[in-house]
């Protein structure tokens, strides 16, 4: 990273001191952990038993082939709960407050097929830090088939990426899965990953050995004791990854590429933003259907996304609590909280400025 011009923000103001002094003042006189509740934990026995269940039930039942890939769609369905409800908390270390807890449920990115040591620094340290800012933030680029931001180039394929996202979308862990070797280099060569010698070597190691692991329960047993077809094997497999896939692009598409964002507040961040880091958050990210207890359940908290994004490093279990000090705190200081209604209201939003950023005719 010693070599890219980072962005810079303004030193913290009464707001943000204020805003963790109340938090904090929460969890003291409510005399409560900041990280995971006995509810929570239940959750992700209940996502892991859904997962590998319906593994193996599709693996031991011998039931028909349209029974198997309704089993395929709840293995996507639970990879994507996983993934938001478990593994997010633990590589944010507020699973547990045992960093050995948090490192081994971390590990379940690893076993479904995506490298945590990746995740952590794209996730964590890039997007967390530089929300939304291009180039920086890798979750705005769209590696030229979307346009996520103003700041990025216009193509001519833009023009139809609010039509075709629906598809498209599906394909992200995926990406994942291929990308991590070239990603593992990239984040060395950004000075992200500061691993030497035979910490290389057995970072290397452990990203193989996950995948092998992944591919083999995922691809191989599948072929070899299922009475399928190839083909069905792989169309198994696409339905699990594309499942997976479209959840987590939507959920994270919802609080961050939405076209009710207030762009008086945006800047190109070729120097220093206009905002303390904690305002910035505020102005680059929405919440959505707080009240949808379901969707709250399923997407481990990730529709208070602007409570996440202040406090990332507390279990999303608080996160309805904090809302209301947060909001009330921002109002305050007259900073304003962003939020949809409904996840009808946020859908309809991104796919809106989906098509404004692909059209030059309603161009921003």
């Amino acid at each position: 990273m010693s070599n890219i011009a980072l962005p810079k923000f303004k030193s913290a103001t009464d707001f943000s001191r204020e805003l963790r002094t109340n938090v904090e003042k929460y969890f003291r006189e409510s005399k409560i952990s900041k990280f995971a509740t006995p509810s929570l934990k239940v959750k992700a026995v209940i996502l892991l038993v859904s997962f590998f269940g319906s593994y193996a039930a599709i693996m031991f039942s011998g039931m028909s082939i349209w029974t198997l890939l309704a089993l395929c769609g709840t293995m996507g369905l639970a990879k994507a709960g996983i993934g938001m409800g478990l593994m997010h908390d633990a590589n944010h270390g507020s699973f547990s407050k045992n960093k050995t807890v948090n490192k081994i449920f971390g590990y379940t990115a690893d076993i479904l097929g995506v490298s945590s040591s990746n995740w952590i620094n794209q996730h964590n340290r890039l997007h967390h830090t530089y929300t939304n800012i291009y180039k920086h933030d890798e979750d705005v680029h769209g590696k030229g088939l979307f346009r996520f931001t103003q700041d990025a180039p216009r193509n001519k394929i833009h023009k139809f990426q609010h039509v075709y996202w629906a598809f498209f979308y599906g394909f992200l862990t995926l990406g994942w899965f291929f990308a991590d070797f070239t990603k593992y280099k990239e984040y060395r060569r950004k000075g992200l990953n500061k691993a030497k010698g035979m910490e290389i070597v057995k970072e290397y190691g452990e990203m193989v050995f996950f995948k092998v692991i992944f591919v083999t329960y995922m691809l191989v047993l599948p072929m070899v004791f299922l009475d399928v077809a190839f083909w069905q094997v792989m169309i198994g497999f696409f339905v699990v990854e594309f499942v997976a896939g479209w959840v987590l692009a939507v959920i994270f598409s919802l609080a961050h590429v939405v076209d009710k964002f207030d762009l008086s507040n945006h800047d190109k961040f070729n120097g220093t933003s206009e905002d303390e880091w904690t305002v910035h958050q505020i102005h680059n990210t929405f919440d959505f259907a707080v009240k949808n207890k379901a969707l709250t359940w399923y997407c481990g908290g990730l529709n208070y996304q602007v409570i996440h994004h202040l406090f990332p490093n507390i279990s999303h279990a608080h996160y309805p609590k904090l809302y209301d000090i947060v909001k009330e705190t921002a109002s305050k200081h007259g900073i304003n909280y962003q939020e949809f209604t409904t996840f009808r209201e946020a859908l309809v939003s991104h796919i809106v400025f989906l098509r404004k950023l692909g059209s030059p005719k309603l161009a921003l």
